[in-house]
């Protein structure tokens, strides 16, 4: 008798044969989802009936599909909504942008006045200790080592800038070089008889012969002005006659060796007062880069310093002076010459009237300086005289601060800025008290007198 058939069992999603494992479910959107790939294919002839059940209705699909709503929900309720987005404050661009340039303009402005302070207050430092103690410069010497000094660094401003070369005549850039070459020569030469302190007093008294000239020609000035101007000069005389020692270790001067050296000074400041006249002639129908006007100027007193030593037969005290002096001399010319430049850009990015104010500062600071350094003891006449000093050119200067045609202000054109400088950082490079019709339009792009 045969064996009876064994029984057919019916299974739903069960294989009958080697199980394999079970491959991961491709996610995505967080779903859990499972291709047709992923499930065994099995023919009929396995003899097995599979019925595959659909795959949103398993457990796993329900699961995910529950853990995605509560998904949606948290994020719904901690994302950020559109409302809020335009009730918060909006973000300015340009006053992100005017914080920076205002931290840049800081940064420029700290840089600018302590570069002219240091190069001008060890320009000064540098110069009495070359005429003190028994040491004279001799001027041509010094005029021809600074002056190279100051054309090359204009040279390398103007070349940096690209600047136009100027369509002056050499001859007429000459007569501007000889003059600034006299009072230069007669301001050093001047520290023979007096001090340094009495020099940089004496040069805020600049306007006395521009003055002089006027009235004698017929000129009128306010009656504050000749206040200011003999105020300064009742100072300079009480610092002057307070003390006779020239200073630590030099010799006693008498009144007559300190008269040899005011007269000095006030030729040096008529030279000066030549120099701007002539600049505002050939300025008023010129239009010229600030280094190329130093480059020309001072190529010209170079020249006239090189020819003086071979004129004069000085040629061998040059020598000897660099022998003695020659790194002392080329200290000079750099610090002069970096000083001129940090000028040049100070007055291009703030104006003249920033420059004025650090100018003004930079030459009470040198009278300290000199004062502690060098040991010039200041008797109480002598200290009242430099109090009326000092006084007189910070009320000149802040009188002037709100005028037009004053230290800073726009030209027509709202571009320029006016103000008078000086190619030598010998002479003040911000006179204080400066004279009508001498101002200039200046900006690094171009110079011009007015």
């Amino acid at each position: 008798m045969k064996a009876p058939k064994a029984p057919i069992v019916l299974t739903a999603g069960v294989v009958n044969k080697k199980t394999k494992p079970k491959p991961k479910a491709s996610k995505t959107n967080n779903l859990s989802i499972t291709t047709d790939e992923e499930s065994p294919a099995l023919s009929p002839n396995d003899g097995n009936l599979i019925t595959r059940a659909p795959s949103h209705e398993t457990a796993a699909s329900i699961e995910s599909s529950e853990m995605d709503r509560r998904r949606l929900l948290k994020i719904q309720q901690t994302s950020v909504k559109i409302d809020d987005l335009y009730k918060a404050p909006p973000i300015i661009v340009e006053e992100v942008e005017k914080r920076e340039s205002k931290s840049a303009e800081y940064f420029w402005l700290a840089f600018c006045f302590f570069g002219i302070m240091g190069s001008f207050v060890a320009y000064g430092l540098l110069l009495e200790y070359a005429t003190t103690g028994g040491k004279h410069l001799h001027e041509l010497s010094f005029l021809f080592v600074t002056s190279l000094l100051y054309t090359c660094t204009a040279w390398v401003g103007r070349y940096v800038r690209a600047e136009t070369p100027s369509t002056i005549p050499p001859a007429q850039f000459a007569v501007l070089g000889l003059t600034s070459m006299g009072s230069t020569f007669f301001s050093v030469r001047a520290l023979r008889y007096v001090i340094y302190p009495i020099q940089v007093l004496a040069k805020s008294c600049k306007p006395v012969p521009v003055m002089l000239m006027g009235a004698l020609m017929g000129k009128k000035y306010p009656a504050k002005k000749y206040l200011k101007v003999a105020l300064i000069v009742g100072g300079v005389c009480l610092f002057m006659m307070g003390g006779n020692k020239k200073g630590a270790g030099d010799d006693e001067k008498d009144a007559s060796s300190q008269l040899i050296g005011v007269t000095l000074l006030f030729i040096s400041l008529c030279f000066d007062g030549g120099t701007g006249a002539y600049e505002d002639k050939l300025m008023s129908v010129h239009s010229v880069g600030p280094f190329d006007l130093m480059y020309n100027i001072q190529m010209g007193k170079t020249i006239l310093a090189g020819i003086g030593l071979i004129v004069l037969n000085q040629v061998h005290v040059f020598v000897q002076m660099c022998q003695e002096m020659g790194f002392l001399l080329v200290a000079l010319g750099l610090s002069g010459a970096i000083g001129q430049v940090f000028i040049f850009v100070t007055i291009a990015k703030f104006g003249a009237l920033t420059c004025s104010i650090i100018g003004l500062a930079r030459k009470i600071t040198t009278l300290v300086a000199s004062i502690y350094f060098y040991g010039h003891a200041l008797n109480k006449v002598q200290f009242v005289g430099l109090v009326i000093c000092i006084g007189a050119m910070i009320n000149d200067f802040f009188g002037k601060k709100g005028k037009k045609g004053g230290h800073g202000h726009s030209d027509s054109s709202g571009q320029a800025e006016k103000t008078q400088f000086s190619e030598n950082p010998v002479e003040e490079q911000q006179p204080m008290l400066s004279t009508e019709g001498t101002s200039s339009s200046l900006e690094m792009g171009s110079v011009v007198r007015k």
